[in-house]
């Protein structure tokens, strides 16, 4: 017989110590291991992440309609990745983060969404596919499937039949009808744009996306201004609208007061005027603030405030900006001649002065117009400039103010002058702040949602029709020349597509709803299945998102409430900006020069570190992780070393989720999280043997001490519920939940074996500790409660049929119950046993199952139990038929 076939014959009959097979776990072998080694929480994880996952892909998906079987909704979401190719350990932290809390809504039998998706289109795509000479769809799908195998392989429990990618047609068609519904809505616009230009990637860059000095957030290029034609959504039309939602939003760490400060106070209104050169007309006009609308007919000039003159010169003609320029050299106060305004309602004409007094409060308006009643400094301007304007008028307990004097807005509320605004197409008719833009959408790249107009030489401007949609992004080598010729969907004659796409903050403003009916193919989303999951229950993301990204989401969401596509205001009910993960850093001090940690030498007390090769001084801090400072982890790494299991604790006890975690395993929290695990395994190791040694005695072994014992269990027990479930349903935070289960599983420890064996508090503090820590480690808490099923006699009443994901939240239980009274049982006069009852046992019921007086009795018919009381003291007499 071959080697190798006896081998196989003596590891089949266990006849080679070391040989057997692996099956180190109870789930398997039925026999607990007293010790929990590392080969114990490898086999685990093996077992467990098969039977976890192949549980999930045959779990009955919640129904969209759960409201109807009466269960409550939670939606979970964590911000959807991009694929940049691999997950970073900011992403095993967020989904970590959001995995445990959908678990835990879950086993609170909630109905629970949990979806996941990608955020596909940008500059990464479509650079990474012109150096390769590659399609982005290509580059992008593959990096896709790749990143979506390594949320798999952390076993994170994802609606994966909810997935989407924003640069598929099926969904970017909706993102473009979108577009269309707020282009005819009067809120996507075209015009002249002094914009930041990124030389590097050739795209246009929001404001927030140019650092302090002035370089692209993405290549590091010092931006360049250019004036060119863009689109803009009217986001400043909802400044009012999205302050007014604010308390709706339920956050710790100041989002809300961003989004305020970003927002800025609602002071005024933008109004176009158009621009009269040497009293003559022209198309230009120039965006002006103006602070009191009801008084336009009041104001006297225009000032212009020179820290914009970039902005002012490169947005007009020369016929324009000259006479302008001409002034800058001169002293504040200084009218500019030859160029002037034209006020759209009054139709009279109006000054430009160059003034910055208005810089302190509407510092980033190039604009403001001067209204002398409401503004000293206006006033003396128009006095020393001899300007005319209206003097008299009244204010009202309102604060609405009305023209005595006749003019065009004699007798209007403010209110009604904001929609003679909006009637005479010269501005949004809207409050709003002197500090926000509209939000510019119009982005210079291929690799994007493509804007949906085309440009007709007879209709002008024309949105592409709902019907017509998706405008499908030109296959890869083929021409945007060839692309763009096109037909006019108005009048079928010959014109050209739009070859601007949007910005990608547009499709990531609306994915959060479209999870909600994800397959459909006639609308963006059903407004009842919307209806029914939104608003988002918990938003989990980087608190890099907390302004911009919020925002936008914020303003498309009040746009389809106000077109009646959903009746919610608000996207998002609870918000959770987790800090970012930090790592070990390593910078030659003289050169700046980042080192690997594999480059770098440290003394024995670790006080001083030197690069290995030529001894100069490293400086050492932590950073946030990134590739040029070489300090990133790899999750798969880390994973491979310490497994899933510990890889979750990591994360979730590191720190509070909105705090930044410096990343190092030489801390206590690795050996801290093992420490309570080998608690928890001791626990239901002594259980699983003392309920296989001792029978069920009904606490005939206990002694009248142990019932403070029991008590102190069940404080104990209460007192974690209490705190755990209050950082699952308020807190968030699950560093402080690991820590109250650390606290009691450490009080489970030192009971006596008696308590083990007969207390059904210990039992129920050790089910209880289980189930409260399955949603942070479901692949250990699984193989946990698998021991405790397999307990001979269970004295607490759980889900025993039923795996620990299936077990209902535990609930505490009333102290007051907890009370022991001391009964002294006697048969036929003799004395037999004590019972310790508390106010809710059937003391009958437990007497007559009791071992020593069903060995007393000795099959004897009882005829009547005889309760006495001697002070203190309570004694039963059985009466048996001898």
């Amino acid at each position: 017989m071959e080697v190798k076939s006896i081998l196989k014959l003596l590891r089949q009959r266990r006849l080679v110590h070391g040989l057997a097979p692996c099956r180190l776990i109870y789930s398997e072998t039925g026999t607990w291991s007293k010790k929990y080694k590392k080969e114990t929480r490898i086999k685990i994880e093996k077992v467990w992440s098969k039977r976890l996952v192949e549980r999930w892909k045959n779990r009955k998906m919640d129904s969209d309609s759960g409201n109807k079987q009466g269960r409550k909704k939670f939606y979970c979401l964590s911000m959807f990745p991009y694929p940049s190719g691999k997950l970073h350990m900011g992403h095993v932290r967020v989904y970590t983060i959001s995995d445990a809390m959908a678990h835990y809504h879950r086993m609170n039998g909630k109905q629970v969404i949990h979806p996941m998706g990608w955020d596909s289109f940008g500059l990464p795509a479509e650079n990474a596919a012109l150096t390769r000479n590659l399609d982005p769809t290509e580059w992008t799908d593959k990096n896709i499937k790749y990143m979506k195998q390594q949320l798999m392989d952390l076993n994170l429990f994802m609606d994966w039949e909810r997935e989407f990618s924003t640069c598929e047609p099926s969904y970017y068609k909706w993102t473009q009808a979108l577009f269309v519904r707020m282009f005819h809505a009067g809120l996507a616009y075209k015009q002249k744009a002094l914009v930041n230009w990124d030389p590097v990637d050739n795209t246009v860059l929001a404001d927030e996306q140019v650092d302090e000095e002035g370089r692209s957030w993405r290549s590091g290029a010092l931006v360049e201004k250019r004036s060119l034609e863009q689109w803009f959504l009217r986001t400043t039309q909802y400044a009012q609208s999205l302050l007014n939602t604010l308390d709706e939003i339920d956050e710790r760490v100041g989002i809300k007061a961003m989004q305020k400060h970003w927002i800025g106070e609602i002071n005024g209104c933008f109004i176009k005027f158009p621009i009269l050169v040497n009293g003559v007309k022209t198309e230009e006009v120039i965006s002006v603030f103006c602070t009191h609308p009801e008084l336009l007919s009041n104001a006297s000039h225009i000032n212009l405030d020179l820290n914009h003159a970039e902005e002012i010169f490169n947005l007009f003609s020369d016929a324009v900006y000259k006479p302008i320029k001409k002034c800058c050299i001169k002293l504040a106060g200084q009218v500019v001649s030859g160029v002037s305004a034209l006020n759209p309602i009054t139709q009279t004409n109006i000054q430009f002065v160059i003034s910055d007094h208005h810089r302190e409060s509407h510092g980033k308006t190039a604009a403001v117009l001067g209204i002398p009643k409401v503004n000293d400094t206006d006033a003396d301007i128009a006095n020393s400039c001899k300007f005319h304007f209206n003097k008299t008028l009244v204010s009202t307990k309102d604060t609405v103010f009305i023209i005595v004097i006749r003019c065009y807005y004699s007798n209007l509320t403010r209110k009604e002058t904001l929609k003679q605004i909006r009637d005479s197409n010269c501005g949004s008719g809207h409050m709003t702040s002197s500090s926000l833009r509209d939000w510019l959408i119009s982005r210079q790249r291929r690799w994007g949602t493509p804007i949906p107009v085309v440009y007709c030489p007879h209709d002008g401007i024309v949105a592409v029709p709902e019907q017509d949609l998706p405008v499908q992004l030109p296959k890869h080598g083929v021409a945007l020349d060839e692309w763009k010729i096109t037909t006019c969907p108005k009048c079928g004659g010959e014109a050209t597509r739009e070859t601007d796409t949007m910005d990608t903050f547009v499709d990531s403003s609306w994915y959060f709803m479209r999870f909600t009916d994800p397959h459909n193919t006639q609308e963006p989303f059903s407004k009842e299945k919307c209806d029914h999951l939104m608003p988002v229950d918990l938003y989990i993301g980087g608190k890099e998102h907390a302004i911009l990204h919020l925002y936008y989401a914020r303003f498309l969401s009040h746009f389809c409430a106000d077109v009646g596509m959903t009746v919610h205001r608000e996207p998002f009910k609870k918000l959770l900006a987790q800090g970012i993960i930090k790592g070990k850093t390593y910078k030659v001090k003289n050169t700046g020069k980042y080192l690997h940690k594999d480059e770098v030498t440290q003394t024995d007390k670790g006080d001083v570190v030197t690069e290995t090769s030529s001894g100069e001084i490293v400086e050492t801090s932590f950073e946030k992780m990134s590739k040029s400072k070489l300090n990133g982890v790899e999750p798969a790494d880390f994973v491979g070393e310490w497994g899933i299991t510990l890889t979750r604790l990591f994360v979730l006890y590191a720190a509070a989720p909105y705090e930044s975690i410096h990343w190092d395993v030489k801390t206590d929290i690795i050996p801290g999280v093992m420490r309570w695990q080998m608690k928890l395994w001791r626990s239901v190791g002594r259980l699983l043997e003392a309920r296989q040694r001792v029978p069920y005695n009904n606490n005939s072994t206990l002694k009248d001490s142990d019932s403070d014992i029991e008590l102190k269990i069940a404080e104990d027990t209460n007192f974690a519920i209490n705190q755990v479930t209050l950082c699952f349903e308020e807190t968030t935070v699950l560093s402080a939940a690991v820590t109250s289960l650390m606290t009691v599983a450490r009080s489970c420890m030192n009971v006596p074996d008696r308590i083990v064996e007969q207390c059904p508090e210990y039992e129920r503090s050790v089910c209880a500790q289980v189930v409260m820590a399955t949603p942070m480690m479901p692949h250990f808490t699984s193989e946990l409660w698998e021991g405790l099923r397999g307990m001979k006699y269970k004295l607490t009443n759980q889900h025993w049929d039923k795996e620990v994901l299936d077990q209902s939240w535990p609930t505490i239980v009333d102290l007051g119950m907890m009370e022991r009274k001391r009964i002294i049982i006697k048969v036929n006069g003799k004395r037999c046993t004590v019972l310790r009852t508390s106010p809710s046992d059937d003391v009958r019921e437990l007497v007559l199952r009791n071992d020593d007086v069903i060995g007393r009795l000795n099959g004897e018919r009882i005829m009547d139990f005889v309760t006495t009381k001697r002070g203190k003291q309570t004694e039963m007499n059985i009466i048996s038929e001898k």
